[in-house]
């Protein structure tokens, strides 16, 4: 039997998972009703589970299992085939397309060569040093920018890199650590700073419109920018010590060098691609305080403008042509179920019933704290779209911090970091954006995932509330 075909064989641990992911939903289907979940709610989660063990085994290719999520749905009576497709489309899905083209355009230019030089000078053959210079400036874009910009704009750059010292796809330890920090890196500076992600804007409202909770731009740092510094440190140690990548080769930094200093001046199209991309990042950055420059429309406008000849590299066939398709269709479909597990009352369902759970002894707000912002990234993980996170738990989670006489700050950072920040899976818009690349596989990221993850929920419930008790955040 020739290899080709033996890698088009149906491996049997795979054939197992597809037949228990059936089982799943058969099993979900056939189950009785469930105090206080309807059948469309039960049955949405039972698609999602089924669809999260295809994705963390692999056993069928991401967006192919992304697609049969989608129209399981219809058919198991979740929704309208109209339905499922209609909410499979959002701002979101153009948001991404235009920051996958200004990865796409930026690696068509020789401006990651030439930030890896500049790396590479600092850090020399040491690849931890290298990678905590490189995700310091991750972290720091992401106080300007989305988060799911600044780690679109590093990926080309690490790419470049990986390429210079011949890391090989999934076997490089370095390969791996990078393409992991970037998102993390992202994540640590998206918590700084209000505008640092999309969550922390929308908890803000949220809890503005629901509980007349105003957190101003000021106070969001005051509380925001220690989790920065912790959480950016923290990944790049538990990083660094697991995977152990191997040293930077003297004769990657040459050619890196030697490429550079041939390179000559920068082009007009490279300047041009810069220019445009820095517009844009600067209009994301004033979407915060103006309603009408939705982020969707600036990328849009962005990839036109790249598509103007002498405005980009690459042509707009070329450009399109190398854009990871495949991971927008799964974003489109995450998004689709994502909105039904809201919809349906699930969310409020699985947050409802821990919380019940509890004994009378640990209903004490610590040990509350402990519980919701487990929940928190818990919930993530499972439906990995942000603002999704943050519709599910902003209402019950402040109708608890009421209850139990938490602050009503605190709880707000609760919501918005565990809705901005998901390190088991790479499922959610920022870490997918480096799975694409190829580097690592999804149990590498949940190897270590956990790990920052436990220090997260740690901090929300010890660290957090002291701050507010210190800041007078009531």
């Amino acid at each position: 039997m020739s290899e080709a075909i033996l890698r088009t064989t149906l491996r049997p641990r795979n054939a197992v998972c597809i037949l228990l992911a059936v089982a799943i939903i058969a099993a979900t289907a056939l189950a009785p009703p469930t105090a206080g979940l309807t059948y469309e709610g039960r049955m949405v989660l039972g698609i999602l589970a089924s669809g999260i063990l295809l994705w963390v085994t692999e056993s069928l290719p991401l967006p192919a299992t992304a697609l049969l999520v989608l129209i399981m749905m219809p058919i198991m009576g979740v929704c309208t085939f109209d339905e499922a497709y209609a909410n499979a489309m959002g701002s979101t899905v153009f948001f991404l397309m235009g920051t996958f083209a200004f990865t796409v355009a930026l690696d068509a230019t020789t401006i990651p060569t030439r930030i890896a030089a500049f790396v590479l000078r600092w850090s020399g053959t040491n690849t931890n040093k290298m990678l905590l210079g490189f995700m310091c400036a991750t972290a720091f874009l992401s106080f300007f920018m989305s988060d799911v910009a600044a780690c679109g704009v590093f990926i080309s750059v690490g790419k470049r890199l990986l390429e210079l010292n011949e890391a090989e796809k999934l076997k490089s330890p370095m390969g791996k650590a990078m393409m992991i920090a970037i998102p993390w890196a992202s994540y640590a500076g998206g918590c700084a700073v209000m505008t640092g992600n999309g969550c922390n804007v929308i908890t803000v409202g949220l809890f503005s419109s629901l509980f007349g909770v105003n957190m101003n731009f000021i106070e969001w740092s005051m509380l925001g920018f220690p989790f920065c510094l912790i959480m950016l440190f923290a990944s790049w140690f538990i990083i660094t010590r697991f995977f152990k990548p191997e040293p930077i080769s003297q004769a990657s930094i040459d050619a890196t060098m030697a490429e550079v200093s041939n390179m000559g001046r920068i082009s007009r199209p490279e300047v041009m691609t810069v220019v445009i991309i820095a517009l844009a990042m600067v209009f994301w950055i004033l979407s915060s305080w103006i309603p009408a420059l939705n982020t969707a429309m600036i990328a849009i406008f962005a990839v036109v403008l790249l598509s103007v000849p002498g405005c980009s590299t690459l042509e707009f066939k070329g450009l399109v042509s190398r854009m990871n398709w495949g991971v927008l269709i799964m974003i489109m479909c995450i998004l689709s179920v994502a909105h039904f597990v809201v919809a349906t009352g699930a969310g409020d369902w699985m947050v409802t019933a821990v919380v019940g759970a509890l004994p009378e002894s640990w209903r004490i707000p610590v040990v509350v704290l402990v519980v919701l912002s487990a929940i928190g990234a818990i919930v993530h993980n499972i439906v990995p779209v942000g603002p999704a996170v943050a519709g599910i738990l902003a209402y019950p989670f402040g109708v608890i911090a009421g209850d139990f006489g938490i602050s009503m700050y605190c709880m707000l950072m609760v919501v918005a970091l565990h809705a901005s920040l998901a390190f088991v899976l790479p499922l959610d818009c920022v870490p997918i954006l480096t799975y694409s690349t190829g580097y690592y596989r999804m149990s590498d990221m949940a190897r270590i995932g956990w790990i920052p993850t436990v220090l997260l929920v740690a901090l929300t419930s010890t660290l957090l509330p002291a701050l507010c008790m210190l800041f007078g955040f009531v």
